[in-house]
């Protein structure tokens, strides 16, 4: 009697999204599969997003919207109280009876739902970098990682997240980090961990970036007594939107017909929220939210590129909305006046002593000069960095096998989520989490990137199931 063998499925990234695929490719054995899971942080499930110790960190929607199972909606929220995880959090919990737990709670209840996986040995968590990949004539693929072990998988699947900020051109010449006993200080990734243990309270400080990177930063400010001014930056100067305290339920139609172009979509959206006075704009915009890939299909590379470029910062402020907790502490700062939020870009940063001059152009055209102790960059991901960002994805787009997408967002994948180079795509290379973006509009929030984890799931099992061919290059 012969037994099948068990296909290998390697998993690059163990954030939400490489744990998330990894749950849902094991829960239900059909075929026989082995999962290996390269993480070199001790938590799965975690990555940088779930991984913040500071407890003023917290996901930005309430727990009740948050599961690793679409079909279980309120799964960490039943966790929470099983648990109590966030029973003795007061800040978390809501007049509304809403719960908005620390960022790092979620990761916890990610790798609980790992843990008997491991148990069993049907997953296996290699805490390792994988430093390079490369393909063997038979269509198995070889990964080496930082400590030269090596691993074999017949599926290779890219689960990193997007590179992290790259500081503005004008402070890529300053060394990072500054001494922080001398300062001034210069931060380059305020989610690392105790970035901002070094800033003082009497530390005049420059934020560049608005959004909720800016108001997890001015918690975490507040939360160690800072009591020096705070300028926060950005071209537009937009935070942030809040959530309304009843909840609306999605509504609008934005696909009847599709809009061929980013002003017709801007246009209708605008309309219909006009017309429809007595409703929350974000009822609509969750809608928007849900019929995303839909709408991003039908938007040829020009106007993908057209909204990016000038919808996009709007979207981002309305579509990632602050958590009710971390909103009223950037609204008590500003009250006291030790938070401002500007509508300014940078000019010029030169180092004086232990401070750092900055010369800022406003929206309106006036230039100010400011005298900051500290600098610390909230800006987005530097997508522009992806093929290099990992030394895996450097060799794998050398060799051939992975390209941006056009537009710029994440790589380039297929409709069935595969890598894809030019016309060609790779039935053996899955892309998972937020760098499939450029494919499907949206893969950011975390519904979003648990039904593109569950989609794989299904493509990678019912390819397990059936013998690959010998070349798995085929035409898209």
């Amino acid at each position: 009697m012969t037994t099948q063998r068990s296909n290998i499925v390697a998993i690059i990234g163990g954030g939400f999204s490489g744990a998330a695929l990894a749950w849902h490719l094991l829960k239900k054995p059909t075929v026989p599969l082995s999962v290996l899971i390269f993480e070199p942080r001790a938590l799965l499930g975690s990555g940088v997003a779930y991984s913040a110790e500071d407890p003023n960190h917290r996901i930005n929607v309430p727990a009740s919207r948050m599961s690793i199972d679409t079909k279980h909606p309120l799964d960490f929220l039943e966790w929470l109280d099983a648990t109590g995880a966030s029973r003795e959090d007061k800040g978390a919990h809501r007049p509304d009876g809403q719960i908005y737990p620390a960022r790092k709670v979620f990761g916890h209840y990610v790798a609980t739902k790992l843990a008997p996986l491991l148990e069993a040995h049907l997953l296996t968590h290699i805490p390792s970098l994988v430093t390079d990949v490369q393909k063997l004539p038979t269509g198995r693929w070889i990964l080496t990682t930082s400590g030269g072990e090596t691993f074999e998988a017949d599926t290779l699947v890219i689960a990193t997240s997007h590179p992290a900020p790259q500081l503005p051109k004008q402070l890529i010449s300053f060394e990072v980090p500054l001494s922080a006993k001398t300062h001034p200080i210069l931060i380059d990734d305020p989610w690392k961990s105790d970035a901002l243990t070094s800033i003082k309270p009497e530390d005049r400080v420059l934020i560049i970036g608005t959004g909720l990177s800016m108001a997890d930063t001015v918690a975490s400010l507040i939360a160690n007594k800072h009591n020096a001014p705070i300028l926060a930056i950005s071209r537009r100067g937009q935070r942030s939107k809040g959530h309304i305290q009843t909840p609306v339920t999605a509504t609008g139609d934005f696909l009847s017909p599709p809009a061929v172009s980013a002003k017709e979509l801007l246009q209708r959206i605008r309309q219909i929220i006009a017309d429809n006075p007595d409703t929350p704009w974000q009822a609509f915009l969750d809608r928007v939210r849900e019929q995303a890939p839909q709408i991003w299909e039908h938007l040829g590379h020009t106007e993908r590129r057209r909204l990016i470029r000038h919808l996009r910062p709007f979207w981002d402020t309305h579509r990632f909305r602050i958590s009710p907790p971390t909103e009223n502490i950037v609204n008590t700062a500003i009250q006291k006046g030790i938070l401002r939020i500007k509508a300014a870009r940078v000019l010029t940063v030169e180092k004086e002593g232990k401070t750092f001059q900055v010369t800022l152009r406003t929206r309106c055209g006036q230039i100010e000069n400011q005298i900051v102790d500290a600098i610390i960059s909230t800006t987005g991901p530097a997508h522009i960095n992806i093929l290099s960002s990992q030394p895996f994805l450097k060799s794998l787009a050398k060799k051939g096998y992975i390209e941006m997408d056009s537009s710029a967002l994440g790589l380039h994948v297929s409709a069935d989520g595969n890598a894809q180079v030019g016309s060609q795509k790779d039935i053996s290379l899955f892309v998972a989490g937020p760098l499939a973006r450029g494919r499907f509009g949206e893969l950011m929030g975390l519904p979003e990137v648990t039904l593109y984890a569950e989609k794989l799931a299904c493509t990678i099992r019912a390819q397990a199931a059936i013998t690959a061919p010998d070349n798995t290059i085929i035409a898209s």
